[in-house]
């Protein structure tokens, strides 16, 4: 039976391959794993450990485990969150792409410097566009529930959003309690087609929240009642890190503080579930149908904003 395996180019732009028998480990040094399952990457950005590919039967999986990133097919994953790989998929680490394939091929190792010093957590200025989704009134929703139906129906909630940001080609960044908080990052497509799909799955993500409440209508009194709100704001923002676990990534940016605010007067302050940035207006508004809202003073900023109603229809 022949292996999978991985293919990618080294530093003298020779092709190299290994196959995946079970487990292949991607990192700067990878302390102690056999030379035939290991690839290492010489590059201060990524980890010591940066990810690992694990094989069972005919299915691929990679886990991230690094404080800079991993991607697959031009997708960030979520920090500390695995994904399955299919055959043609690249995974990209420290400016390396490395390709999967089921066809087998000769094993060949490759035995690269390792670096021991500790990873370079660089913080670098990206543009992205943020989507949050935002439970109304969480704390009277919390009090007049008992906390085994809120925790199951944000769990319904989590999961479902959660598989629409990933089709989308969106990373999560946090469950933040009754928010979730997504990020699409536009250095890896032009930046219309990530905001456009941004757009989209706040609209999928609106269509899960009347789904869930069918599936869960009569067995979770906390659906009920049930109302939620988004924002989406695209600009810059600093990512980076804060702490020493690999799953505190930070986005730092006035337009992440903004999505957060927007979500938290859609459907409330304003009649419309989707409220979306000027910029983001810019980059969409050929792809939907957008109502624009004027200018209008939010609550925690100085000044006002231009803001738009973002329809599902």
């Amino acid at each position: 039976m022949s292996n999978p395996y991985l293919e990618w180019l080294d530093e003298n732009q020779e092709v190299q391959r290994l196959e995946i028998v079970d487990k292949i480990f991607i990192g700067r040094s990878c302390k102690g794993i056999d030379r035939q399952k290991r690839i290492l990457v010489c590059n201060a950005q990524v980890s010591r450990d940066h990810a690992v590919i694990s094989r069972r039967a005919k299915s691929l999986k990679i886990k991230d485990m690094s404080k800079n990133g991993t991607w697959v097919n031009g997708i960030r994953l979520a920090a500390g969150a695995s994904s399955d790989l299919a055959d043609e998929d690249v995974i990209s680490v420290g400016g390396v792409s490395i390709k999967v394939s089921a066809l087998s091929g000769d094993t060949v190792t490759q035995e690269k410097a390792i670096l021991t010093d500790g990873t370079m957590v660089t913080p670098t200025e990206v543009v992205v566009t943020n989507v949050v989704a935002d439970v109304r009134e969480f704390s009277t929703f919390s009090q007049a529930h008992a906390s085994a139906d809120v925790y199951a129906l944000m769990k319904e909630i989590f999961d479902a959003f959660s598989s629409i940001v990933f089709d989308c080609k969106g990373t999560i960044k946090d469950y933040a309690g009754d928010a979730v908080y997504a990020f699409w990052d536009h250095h890896v497509e032009p930046m219309r087609q990530r905001a456009v799909l941004a757009c989209q799955a706040a609209i999928q993500q609106t269509l899960a929240i009347n789904e869930i409440r069918t599936t869960l209508s009569g067995k979770n009194s906390a659906t009920a009642n049930l109302e939620m709100g988004w924002g989406i704001t695209t600009g810059k923002v600093t990512l980076s890190h804060y702490g020493s676990r690999a799953a505190d990534l930070a986005l730092v940016g006035d337009c992440t503080n903004l999505a957060f605010r927007l979500s938290g007067i859609a459907n409330k302050d304003l009649s419309d579930k989707i409220i979306i940035c000027s910029q983001t207006a810019d980059l969409v508004r050929n792809d939907f149908a957008l109502q624009d809202l004027g200018t209008i003073p939010i609550k925690g900023r100085k000044g006002k904003e231009h803001v738009f109603a973002l329809n599902p229809a």
